[in-house]
């Protein structure tokens, strides 16, 4: 690779960081994290034994170069996220390193969003999870692919192939780069895990823990690996009364995952009269 850390020298926002290493180098849907971080000056990527981190960061005062540390035993895909974020870490500059000691990620950490968050740790996060998904999945080839496609979870599975990314992180970033108001959910054995809307699909009334709605498709079990056909639901299925009033099409459709997973894709038509 031709590029060095001298080329992203001046630019400090995360999406910026991302944005600018994909105009250097021609990379293919499948970044080739490993060798990306070689030339960026991460010297090593080295697996380790422990329970207290997903991934974590050791550098220097400069940040001359930089060491990153995975879990043994994370999946690979879910491993390239991880070094992602590392990486993000030490790019940024705002991310002043942790001296004496790694700059230690939780699983939870890779799962953060709000890059405005008051909680400053919390905001690091977001943004070292938003250089990932924007170096992973660029939200112009994601927009490029779906054109070409159509929104359906079928499409949704052949980009995490392509992009070499979990299912997971893909809808996270099919929701950002997407321009029609679709949202994703995550549930286990019928109760929600996480979701993830755009910013234009009407509030979702879920939370963590809560069963999925009842008459919502997504609360029959699915086996894994099935992909259910795309359905008209009625819109108080899911959404408030008030959403639901102004929401002309609501569509649901479930992929059944292992242990007891399942991702459904809501895809909601809005009355812009309203």
């Amino acid at each position: 690779m031709k590029i060095t850390r001298l080329d992203l020298d001046g630019v400090g926002s995360p999406r910026g960081l991302a944005e600018r290493i994909h105009e250097i180098e021609d990379l293919p849907f499948s970044v080739p994290i490993v060798e990306l971080c070689s030339a960026l000056d991460i010297v090593s990527i080295q697996e380790t034994d422990t329970a207290a981190f997903e991934a974590a960061l050791v550098t220097d005062a400069t940040r001359s170069s930089g060491h990153i540390l995975i879990r043994r035993g994370s999946s690979p895909l879910r491993r390239r996220f991880s070094i992602a974020h590392e990486l993000g870490h030490f790019l940024i500059e705002a991310h002043q390193p942790v001296l004496d000691r790694p700059r230690q990620c939780a699983l939870g950490d890779l799962h953060l969003l709000d890059p405005r968050s008051k909680d400053r740790r919390r905001r690091v996060e977001g943004e070292a999870n938003r250089f990932a998904a924007h170096l992973l999945m660029p939200p112009k080839r994601i927009r490029e692919f779906v054109g070409r496609a159509g929104v359906s979870l079928e499409t949704l599975i052949a980009m995490a192939r392509e992009f070499s990314v979990s299912k997971e992180a893909m809808a996270r970033a099919f929701v950002a780069a997407h321009r029609e108001p679709v949202a994703f959910v995550v549930s286990r054995y019928g109760r929600v895990e996480r979701f993830y809307r755009h910013v234009d699909f009407p509030f979702l009334p879920l939370a963590k823990g809560k069963p999925l709605p009842p008459v919502s498709i997504s609360a029959e079990p699915v086996e894994p690996g099935i992909i259910c056909d795309v359905e008209e639901v009625e819109p108080d299925t899911w959404l408030s009364p008030g959403d639901a009033d102004r929401t002309l099409l609501l569509t649901e459709q479930v992929l059944g995952q292992r242990d007891g997973y399942a991702l459904s894709l809501l895809q909601a038509e809005i009355d812009d009269e309203e």
